[in-house]
Formats: structure tokens, sequence, C-alpha cells
């Protein structure tokens, strides 16, 4: 009995692991806000090391059946808003310019 536990524990230890989807592990925020202020002109590009974050932005997408641009652009704008820096007032035209540009885009 205690055999037939610890094998089906196992099993679901692994798959938690192995079946979770990609666009279920978040990147961090403030990681993503920098990378995109980079993309919309507002310093640096972050070249290869932004690819993360830029990927995950654009995975953030609401599709019902179609896909919903003010809907995606909210989630993307509410995503970015959990970073405390995006939440200084002289960062909040940073942040419309993003969601500006590529709140929308799918």
């Amino acid at each position: 009995m205690k055999l037939r536990a610890l094998f089906y524990t196992t099993a679901l230890g692994t798959c938690s692991l192995i079946c979770t989807p990609t666009h279920a592990q978040s990147v961090d925020p403030c990681a993503v806000y920098t990378c995109m202020a980079g993309l919309s002109g507002a310093g640096a590009s972050g070249g290869p090391a932004c690819t993360p974050a830029t990927t995950y932005f654009f995975s953030l997408q609401i599709w019902d059946p179609y896909f919903d641009a003010s809907a995606t652009s909210a989630l993307r704008r509410s995503y970015l808003t959990t970073c405390p820096g995006a939440q200084v007032a002289t960062n909040a035209a940073l942040l419309n310019a993003i969601i500006a540009e590529w709140g929308s885009v799918p």
C-alpha cells in the first residue's frame, strides 16, 4: 500500500512539473516593464536578455473567440502595474506609451 501511494505521489509531482503550461509561469513584471520601455524608445532595448520578458508580455492575450484588443490591452496594463516602479507618477506616461503602442498587438 505504501509503495502505491509513493508511486502516485511521484507521478503527480512529475506531471505538475512537466504538464504546467509555459504561459502559467510568470516573468518578473518589472523586467517586462523595463524591456517594453526599451522597445518603446525610452531607454536601451535590452537585447537578447529581454527576449523572455517581451515574449511573456505578448503571450498575455484574450480571445473570445476572436482576439479582443481592448481586453488584452487592459490585461497587459494590469500586469505591468504589478511592478511597483510602474506605479510611480513619473512613470505613468511611459506605461501609457507602452500600452498605446503594444497593448493591443496580438
